[in-house]
């Protein structure tokens, strides 16, 4: 049990830790691609891992999920090679197959832990299991942009290298692991069957609709916002080395988030959530005003009290859902924010391209403050 759950770990923060995931847009950008080119080019990551999400999912229930997992990182890395010829078609297969290996992993690596667990009749350590592989997951991503970034300061090929290397043997790593038989199905197979009862709930249910449609707004807006940090850290920082350096710092925010949510959970105030969106937008703006490198903490802050305000969403979520079909309404859920944040991401870059890559900063604080007043009476009753 304990070299499984090394070698699992090992495996995720060696796909986390691939050095160009995070800073990958200022390669395009390096390479003479603006704003609306690099959104279309993440578009296609998008709609790819959205259109074979149920069908990669099938496979993984119908193969050895270690085969299938893989299968998915050489195929990552091969796109990560297709990056080293430069240029946007290049860069599009690249973005692709990236897509087709995240459908291909979703799910299906929660599966293949709880599979080896099940084998041994541990299961009820799950939830354990997968808390501490998320937390080693976060510290690779750390490492990729502080490492990734300042790697770029001298020559993006080797970043991209590096990738290719880590992600060949993080598939090195999961070969090593023994393959057992599936327990649990990735939920992809019986979606459509189930599909229609999940509608009716959420339909019948006003605060779980409400909920659905304010993350996939609110939160896809602001997924499709962090695609454009590295660019605009990189505008004020003035190189790829300290852009590297900030998305670092964003990412122990996300962490610092999910570590000190259980204090937030007890306050007795039922809007905290809401008013944690709102003050992160206030907070966008009011360094919009300056955008200058003093003001970056705003940031880091914003990003901090919007990551707990989406753990109490998505927690007020599962407790509204009252029927045996949460994972297809979850699914539902990640659908729609998928579609949020693919239009998001377009219009982003069409923006930028036209006003300038700042001028998305007053975008995302507007928005996020509009939808946390325009639905607070429907998501407070969730708090009841």
């Amino acid at each position: 049990m304990k070299s499984f759950f090394w070698k699992v770990s090992l495996y995720k923060f060696l796909e986390a830790v691939n050095l160009i995931g995070i800073i990958f847009t200022l390669l395009f950008q390096k390479n003479g691609l603006n704003p609306f080119q690099i959104s279309l080019l993440i578009g296609f990551w998008s709609a790819t891992q959205l259109l074979l999400e149920v069908p990669m999912g099938v496979v993984a229930d119908k193969f050895p999920r270690r085969n299938v997992l893989i299968a998915a990182m050489l195929i990552v890395a091969l796109g990560y090679v297709f990056w080293l010829k430069g240029g946007f078609l290049f860069y599009a297969l690249g973005m692709v197959l990236w897509g087709v290996k995240n459908a291909l992993t979703s799910g299906t690596f929660d599966s293949f832990v709880y599979d080896e667990l099940k084998s041994i009749k541990q299961e009820e350590d799950y939830g354990k299991i997968s808390g501490r592989i998320e937390g080693v997951t976060q510290i690779g991503f750390m490492i990729s942009a502080a490492i990734g970034g300042l790697l770029a300061q001298f020559n993006f090929n080797w970043v991209i290298i590096a990738s290719v290397i880590s992600s060949i043997l993080a598939a090195f790593v999961l070969f090593t692991t023994k393959s057992v038989l599936p327990f649990k199905s990735t939920g992809e197979v019986k979606y459509f069957s189930i599909l229609k009862g999940a509608f009716r709930e959420i339909k019948a249910n006003t605060t779980l609709l409400f909920i659905i449609i304010f993350i996939s707004l609110a939160f896809g807006i602001s997924g499709a916002a962090d695609e454009f940090w590295p660019l605009i850290f990189n505008l004020i920082g003035g190189n790829t080395a300290i852009a590297g350096a900030l998305m670092a710092l964003e990412f122990g925010a996300f962490a610092l988030a999910g570590y000190s949510f259980p204090i937030f959970e007890k306050l007795k105030f039922k809007y905290w959530h809401l008013l944690l969106v709102a003050l992160s937008g206030i907070l966008f703006i009011i360094f919009g005003t300056r955008g200058s490198f003093i003001l970056l903490p705003l940031i880091f802050i914003a990003s901090y009290l919007l990551k707990l305000a989406l753990v109490k969403f998505n927690a007020d979520l599962q407790h509204q859902i009252r029927s045996d079909q949460r994972a297809t309404i979850l699914s539902v859920k990640a659908l729609t924010f998928e579609i949020i944040y693919l239009i998001s991401l377009l219009s982003f870059g069409f923006i930028a391209n036209k006003l300038g890559i700042m001028s998305l900063i007053y975008i995302w604080g507007g928005s996020i403050i509009i939808l946390a007043l325009l639905f607070r009476k429907k998501l407070a009753a969730a708090s009841d």
